[in-house]
């Protein structure tokens, strides 16, 4: 099957602590099983950066508790200005998207979150 529509998150501005993406309103993002995620997160540094941004996925078996551990979290380096990363998220019903600074020092300019399913649902 082919993969579905492209979906773009609200984007996230003045990030210091932790921020989830909305997309239509909801941080909740469901799979089916079977299907799989491409997501791609843009990441607009300040000027002279000192600080990352790090991206988390939380998990939940019902959409409402979260994990307190991310189920997958990396850092998208700060010395390329923007930068952007992809990952798949796969075998998790529920899950949300979290962005915040590596560090103490810079306020996050912006962050942009997009999605496309695989369309593939057993």
């Amino acid at each position: 099957m082919a993969w579905g529509s492209k979906v773009d998150a609200t984007q996230l501005t003045n990030i210091t602590t932790e921020q989830f993406f909305s997309f239509g309103g909801s941080s909740n993002l469901s799979l089916n099983p079977g299907e799989t995620m491409h997501v791609i997160v843009d990441f607009n540094p300040p000027g002279s950066p000192t600080d990352h941004l790090v991206v988390s996925v939380y998990g939940s078996v019902d959409g409402s508790n979260y994990d307190d551990t991310a189920f997958i979290q990396f850092y998208i380096d700060k010395a390329t200005d923007p930068n952007q990363a992809s990952f798949l998220v796969s075998g998790l019903y529920n899950f949300r998207i979290g962005v915040k600074r590596s560090g103490t020092t810079d306020t996050i300019t912006s962050a942009d979150c997009s999605y496309r399913k695989d369309g593939v649902s057993l």
